[in-house]
């Protein structure tokens, strides 16, 4: 049996194969439109649907589908986001169809379905509206996953993502990408202008605990998860503040706070912390405290660098 890992060359999917290949038999599949340092690496991009559709042999037992246009560049782009997102995604489900063997689908879902008014914490009750495309795509996509495994098409569960933290390297187009900024740029040496204001949460969930939740879930007996395939995971609430608060002992970069008003809008309206009874039933980790997630990073840095 073969692993398929789609957006292997980014923060959560290239962590997700190197968690994976050890332990595995398997040969583990990666792909993305940019080069990768995986022995098995299919180079190419997955808006194109021939080589969406391509990717899914009979040997792909588990799809773990990662890549995605993020918050940010699919609201700018939604033509773009449209056909990454959400296109894409269809043409992988339609490839497991066609392929007649029902592998199990992981698919990375986000909490940016819920928009509006929320309630505090958001939980596994919580109704799903969102107010940015990127959510809109990523619920369209849950739907499509519900219906190709009650039909017998794939085995899929999708997980509802916090604020992944810390990224490392040069920030993507999420519209949260101030949460990972304001702890790795003052521990690099960089000064850092943060564009929302100090009281702003969001609920937050570490490297570590994202991968081992999508391997946990791929391991799951359909029964445990039963027709509703959506797993929403725990975030805990950290604000910007509290973040920085974390991490300023250590860090010889400064920080200032310059609020931008339309981001700041964006997150008002986001969920500031999640908690999911749903996912500890089915075993799935949560990070404990915003200390306990800068303490990864910087182990995970100090690894990196020897």
């Amino acid at each position: 049996m073969r692993i398929l890992v789609t957006g292997a060359a980014g923060y959560i999917g290239s962590a997700l194969v190197r968690a994976l290949a050890p332990h595995r038999n398997e040969a583990v599949i990666a792909t993305d439109q940019s080069s990768m340092p995986f022995a098995n690496a299919i180079t190419g991009n997955i808006a194109y649907p021939q080589f969406a559709r391509s990717l899914i042999t009979p040997e792909v037992g588990v799809v773990f589908h990662l890549a995605s246009l993020v918050s940010g560049g699919a609201e700018q782009n939604f033509e773009l986001g449209t056909k990454v997102n959400l296109d894409a995604t269809r043409d992988l489900l339609e490839a497991c169809r066609l392929a007649g063997h029902c592998p199990k689908f992981v698919f990375a879902s986000s909490i940016a379905v819920y928009g509006g008014r929320l309630p505090d914490p958001v939980t596994d009750d919580t109704h799903a509206s969102p107010r940015i495309s990127y959510g809109a795509q990523k619920l369209i996509c849950e739907v499509l996953i519900d219906d190709y495994t009650r039909r017998g098409y794939i085995d899929g569960r999708a997980l509802r993502l916090p604020t992944v933290m810390v990224r490392p390297g040069s920030a993507n187009t999420a519209v949260s990408g101030w949460a990972s900024a304001i702890i790795r740029e003052p521990l690099a040496g960089r000064d850092y202008v943060c564009p929302v204001e100090p009281r702003t949460r969001v609920p937050c969930i570490s490297l570590e605990r994202v991968v081992q939740s999508f391997i946990l879930a791929s391991q799951l007996e359909a029964a445990q998860i039963g027709p509703r395939r959506t797993v929403l995971l725990t975030g805990i609430s950290a604000s910007a503040q509290q973040m920085w608060d974390a991490a300023k002992a250590k860090a010889s970069g400064k920080l200032r706070f310059e609020p931008d008003p339309a981001l700041q809008a964006i997150m008002d309206a986001v969920p500031q912390a999640t908690l999911s009874r749903r996912a500890a039933d089915l075993g799935l980790p949560h990070s404990t405290s915003i200390e306990e997630i800068v303490r990864e990073y910087e182990e995970a840095a100090l690894a990196h660098h020897g």
